[in-house]
């Protein structure tokens, strides 16, 4: 018999030599392309991470105005509070007096410069805010209500009756809490959401021409300032609420010798809010309570990469506007709301990380 021609089946069809080769092959094949396309993925990521790192600065504002509602319905007469919940009480005539006049002042305070505003959701704030920003043309202002300024909870519903603080002092005001309602620690811990919200729109929209003013409430106000001035406990109960339409105004100082930039309180803010400038108080020996720490408060742009200071890479922000141009003042329009008519932008690359340390943990 003649022996079969290799390659050659005995019906003459042709067969592989070796299959196991083909069966290598193919894993090969995909194991390549695979290790190719993860080179190609980790240069892009690093080259985004290297443009992040080069993000602009935030654009800081020239004034920080905090401004107490004016005079309300609750401030002169407390039975008011057993038939009208607290987040509805209303402006009395004396404080729509209170609040033109003021909106004069902040006029003059403001100059040419636009307002990037925040408010209370209550009643009493809206309506400051609403005849304060009335003076200015639409265009130059920008309003977001935003919950976390509302007032402290006395109790979380109608006050039937004026809330027992008997023990408060005893225990301590910042920490004492109203049953069924809030101590300031909590205030103090919704202060600390907020300035992160305050922080992105300081990444998001250019505020160096602008003057960012919160309509809120005297306590809501006060542990603003605790938490951007890294005040203690001890140091804001020490402080008293300014009155109705008083303004706490934090302004931009030129760079230290570090190079840093950072806020200070005016002479007639610290008088308002009870203080005479440095601490006192236990171990705070001549801390001065008017300006921001900048060994703690850092606002600038970190060294390198710093991957390892700037948090977590999946909660960068990749929208970087380099112009605020709103068009129109109405509430709602704005970084956080997304492009829109009144607000024109373009795409790049931001976070709200690159100064060095998560913004809850600089103010």
């Amino acid at each position: 018999l003649q022996a079969d021609a290799p390659g050659r089946s005995r019906g003459g069809s042709c067969r592989p030599t070796s299959s196991m080769g083909s069966a290598v092959e193919g894993p090969v094949l995909a194991l390549s392309i695979s290790t190719a396309a993860l080179a190609v993925a980790v240069a892009y990521l690093a080259y985004k991470l290297t443009r992040l790192d080069m993000a602009r600065l935030p654009t800081y504002p020239s004034k920080i105005v905090l401004i107490r509602h004016a005079e309300s319905q609750g401030n002169v007469d407390l039975d008011a509070y057993r038939t009208i919940g607290d987040p509805l009480i209303p402006l009395t005539e004396k404080g729509e007096i209170q609040a033109r006049e003021m909106a004069e002042e902040l006029k003059e305070l403001v100059g040419d410069k636009n307002i990037w505003a925040f408010t209370s959701p209550y009643l009493r704030s809206r309506e400051t805010a609403r005849i304060a920003l009335s003076v200015f043309p639409r265009g130059k202002w920008h309003l977001i209500e935003d919950p976390r300024l509302r007032e402290q909870e006395f109790a979380g519903t109608f006050q039937h009756s004026v809330p027992d603080r008997s023990e408060q002092r005893q225990y301590g005001k910042f920490f004492w809490r109203f049953p069924g309602g809030e101590s300031a620690a909590d205030v103090y811990d919704r202060m600390s959401m907020f300035m992160d919200t305050l922080w992105r729109d300081m990444i998001r929209v250019d505020l160096s021409s602008s003057v960012v003013v919160i309509f809120a409430h005297g306590l809501t106000n006060r542990l603003f300032c605790m938490r951007w001035l890294h005040w203690s406990p001890r140091v804001f109960e020490e402080t008293s609420n300014p009155p109705n339409c008083g303004f706490i105004v934090l302004s931009l100082q030129p760079p230290d010798r570090t190079g840093q930039r950072y806020y200070r309180l005016t002479p007639e803010s610290l008088s308002l809010l009870g203080l005479d400038g440095e601490s006192d108080v236990d171990d705070e020996q001549h801390v001065d309570l008017a300006e921001s720490s900048p060994s703690t408060w850092v606002l600038a742009r970190s060294e390198g990469l710093g991957l390892w200071r700037c948090g977590p890479w999946f909660r960068r922000r990749w929208i970087r506007p380099v112009a605020w141009q709103v068009e129109g003042g109405a509430s709602g329009a704005g970084p956080r709301h997304g492009p829109g008519p009144r607000a024109r932008w373009q795409m790049g690359v931001s976070s709200s990380w690159t100064r060095g340390q998560l913004p809850s943990a600089q103010m």
